[in-house]
């Protein structure tokens, strides 16, 4: 994996993959912007003062009494406010990391061909179908809503709640940069047999490491194309070995 990293490291620090990381940045950025923008700063700024004012009167006392009464506990206001502050950045920060995952996704394909034509000159006996992409892909995002749901009312827990966020969202991380990469650089039975084997203890282990770097402000924004480079040397060398 050293090696892949050098790699890496000297394709693309190069002016080509620099500008092309610059799109799912600025990207991003404006996209975030815009939701703070148009409504998102105002609910920030409503739930902050009633947290300190202790005025709830944006909720119905008559259906949400106990709500209320236990938001008026010191200790109660401190805990949410805590936790609004600590998701609201996470959250913050893993949208942004999607958005920019999204739009790179659209470059995997520049970067995938880049690195086989450099590397490795696979010759694809057959191109992976789009429906087939779009049917896993699928069933993946409704596994992420499940698993999102599920973590949910960890949210509410101090501390865990930091760790078990993440779990969704590391999943879809994971699973969408392992469908796109080897869907653009691997023929059809390759991508089969790379998606039974769910990538393999490598795939994982990195995607880890690029999850968490992705959670550094900006990191996740600019990086995402190294990401996918690193990822498609990873798997063309997983299949040179499962063919030979």
């Amino acid at each position: 994996m050293i090696e892949i990293l050098s790699l890496c490291i000297n394709d693309f620090f190069k002016k080509k993959f620099i500008l092309l990381s610059i799109l799912p940045f600025i990207s991003s950025l404006l996209v975030i912007g815009l939701i703070l923008i148009f409504g998102a700063n105002e609910l920030f700024d409503l739930l902050k003062q009633s947290l300190i004012s202790t005025d709830f009167s944006f909720i119905d006392e008559t259906k949400q009494g106990f709500l209320v009464s236990l938001l008026s506990f010191d200790i109660t206001r401190i805990l949410v406010m805590s936790i609004f502050y600590t998701l609201g950045g996470l959250l913050g920060i893993l949208l942004s990391v999607m958005i920019a995952a999204i739009i790179a996704g659209f470059l995997t394909p520049i970067v995938t061909k880049f690195v086989d034509q450099k590397y490795y000159n696979t010759k694809l006996e057959s191109q992976v179908g789009t429906t087939k992409v779009i049917k896993i892909s699928l069933a993946v995002f409704f596994k992420f809503i499940l698993i999102l749901l599920i973590t949910i009312p960890f949210v509410f827990v101090p501390f865990l709640n930091l760790f078990i966020i993440n779990v969704p969202f590391f999943y879809l991380f994971y699973k969408f940069m392992l469908i796109d990469v080897a869907s653009n650089s691997l023929d059809e039975l390759s991508f089969e047999l790379m998606m039974r084997k769910d990538g393999g203890f490598e795939f994982k282990f990195v995607a880890l490491i690029f999850y968490v770097l992705s959670l550094i402000p900006f990191v996740g924004l600019f990086f995402q194309l190294f990401f996918v480079m690193f990822f498609t040397h990873l798997l063309l060398r997983k299949n040179q070995i499962y063919r030979a």
